[in-house]
């Protein structure tokens, strides 16, 4: 099984319907294509345009999004959304039309319906994307998620964090995949040690520490391991093991019981806003799993 992650930079207001055509383009690259492809930050109002590429393009039938979240969040008046800018959201695709179903977060219905805490906090629900998919016979649970960056949207990239991990947190321990841009950790340590620069928010600072720490460290206790680091171990990084300027911002945490074997990130892609020739300011990360 082979999984690819990738934020294509698609946050302008109207975005740009070229280079989204030059990104599909390099997807095309991989051979053999990803089992499953997890897009975040794609631009809401080129929705129509992403979903035919995807399929007619890269051979995707099985489509699921939350772009048609945004756009109806970003024509609201109703408060706080008219002060938000819901411009993008996450699109997650597979190989077989029947083999991926979208599974919105419920408040009311099945695991939470009569529970008093229902871990569902943020005002951007279209960065949170929930599939289930069928990839080889197995049923897998798979998140796509991009939490905002905290220097422009402050507790809400919080927000998005503890929604993510507290739900994950008190489902019931089945397959499950967790992807995305989570914009941490600023930096880490040889030995592990994940640096959050959470003093920037004093007054909640303990919090913000414990919401990406609990993504970053704490999803072992759901079984879900970092796949970079199952990989490679922890070492100083290299710039081409980095995947935003010279951090590791976008991951790949899966069960254990799907053996990573390889995973990297491809610098082709990876450049600045102000370069020409890149095709997103994230690089992807590519993981690829032993049989199961």
């Amino acid at each position: 099984m082979r999984i690819l992650s990738w934020n294509v930079a698609g946050a302008l207001p109207n975005g740009w319907p070229a280079r989204a055509r030059q990104q599909i383009e390099f997807l095309k690259r991989y051979d053999p294509q990803p089992d499953i492809i997890m897009l975040q930050e794609v631009n809401a109002h080129q929705r129509e345009l992403w979903r035919e590429l995807v399929r007619t393009e890269l051979g995707y039938e099985g489509i699921a999004d939350t772009l048609e979240w945004a756009h109806e969040l970003g024509e609201s008046s109703v408060q706080p959304h008219q002060d938000i800018s819901h411009t993008n959201g996450n699109l997650t695709a597979v190989q077989d039309a029947d083999a991926i179903q979208r599974k919105p977060l419920e408040l009311l219905e099945g695991a939470y319906e009569d529970v008093d805490v229902k871990h569902l906090s943020t005002h951007y629900p279209e960065k949170i994307l929930v599939t289930e998919c069928s990839i080889g016979g197995r049923e897998i649970e798979v998140w796509n998620v991009r939490a905002v960056p905290g220097s422009m949207k402050g507790e809400e990239k919080i927000k998005i964090l503890e929604t993510v991990f507290d739900r994950i947190m008190a489902a019931e321990s089945r397959p499950r995949v967790l992807a995305g841009d989570f914009n941490s950790p600023d930096e880490e340590l040889p030995d592990g040690q994940a640096i959050i620069h959470a003093d920037k928010h004093p007054e909640i600072q303990k919090r913000w520490l414990n919401a990406e720490l609990n993504i970053l460290k704490g999803l072992g206790h759901a079984g879900l391991v970092d796949t970079f680091r199952y990989v490679h171990g922890y070492t100083d990084l290299e710039v081409e093991q980095t995947s935003f300027k010279n951090s590791r911002f976008d991951h790949i945490f899966a069960s254990q019981e799907f053996t990573p074997e390889v995973s990297r990130y491809d610098h082709d892609a990876f450049g600045t806003f102000d370069d020409k020739n890149a095709y997103s300011d994230h690089a992807p990360i590519l993981t690829t799993f032993g049989d199961t």
